[in-house]
């Protein structure tokens, strides 16, 4: 059985996906640590933060899925 080859532009997707869903943790991370302090603006801050970074993790996510046929993206 052969692996499918991977093209270096899908490899440089996932690699970006990777890196902003990671950055994603370190803000979710950061924000609990706020929150046990009883920091609201820091926790406030790293929760917007981690959202925008998760969101675009799953954007960037969205150029992995293959194309139908007829050229649409589902």
């Amino acid at each position: 059985m052969t692996v499918p080859a991977i093209s270096p532009t899908t490899c440089l997707t996932f690699d970006a996906v990777a890196e902003a869903a990671s950055l994603a943790e370190s803000y979710a991370r950061n924000a609990v640590e706020f929150a046990l302090i009883r920091d609201a603006r820091g926790a406030a801050y790293s929760l917007n933060c981690a959202a925008k970074a998760l969101a675009s993790a799953a954007s960037t996510a969205q150029a992995l899925r293959p194309t139908q046929p007829d050229g649409g993206s589902r």
